[in-house]
């Protein structure tokens, strides 16, 4: 079960382990008391701006092996649950390193990250992000929805390969606005799409996988 989101495979967010810790005081308290314990920027958490409502938010992501040591630092049954769970994220995850799908996985949120981040810097916001992925997502799948997690092999890949490219032609033709960098996005997709289909592969038709975030 997964009790708390992993991210990129391997990445947790601060705030949410805040949450799940119940912890007592506010959160810009709570964080910058627990990074004093030794922790380094770059190594062991990573930090982000999100724009939330008209604020802007802090974000902390901290690697599996700092937020199972910042959950036995709460000495709480809470904390102890955490670390159990990080141990076995951490098991899993040896052996999903090993599996393609998963390193296919693993590739898409990358793109999909740098790409976000690609839009934010032009003023975009998450939100829009999500829209923009999604026009894609159902132009890939000829209207219907499927979840990432739930792709086989070639599909993550084909996906990937297509967010890819409408990130990189977003740089290059200069895109600006929601509605240009959808179309892009739509168009690229529909080109992958495409390409399968030429191989054969309709990819609505493909039974989906189990969710390989599903960490039971």
């Amino acid at each position: 079960m997964e009790l708390i989101k992993i991210y990129q495979g391997n990445l947790i967010n601060a705030r949410e382990l805040w949450e799940f810790l119940e912890v007592k005081s506010e959160f810009r308290h709570w964080i910058k008391r627990m990074l004093e314990y030794g922790f380094e920027e770059g190594e062991d958490y990573f930090t982000t701006v999100e724009k939330n409502r008209r604020q802007i938010l802090k974000e902390y992501h901290l690697t599996l092996s700092a937020a199972k040591e910042i959950s036995m630092l709460q000495r709480n049954e809470k904390g102890k649950q955490a670390r159990k769970y990080f141990i076995e994220v951490e098991r899993t995850l040896v052996q999903l390193k090993e599996s393609k799908r998963f390193a296919a996985f693993n590739k898409l949120e990358t793109t999909k990250q740098k790409f976000k981040e690609t839009i934010s810097q032009l003023g975009l916001t998450d939100q829009d992000f999500v829209q923009i992925d999604l026009e894609g997502r159902k132009v890939f799948f000829n209207g219907q929805l499927v979840e990432d997690e739930q792709l086989n092999t070639i599909l993550l890949m084909s996906r990937d390969l297509a967010t890819e490219i409408s990130h990189y032609n977003t740089i290059k033709k200069e895109l600006t606005t929601k509605d240009q960098i959808s179309e892009e996005n739509k168009k690229t997709h529909s080109e992958v799409r495409e390409t399968l289909q030429k191989s054969g592969i309709n990819p609505e038709k493909l039974p989906p996988q189990n969710d390989i975030k599903n960490l039971e």
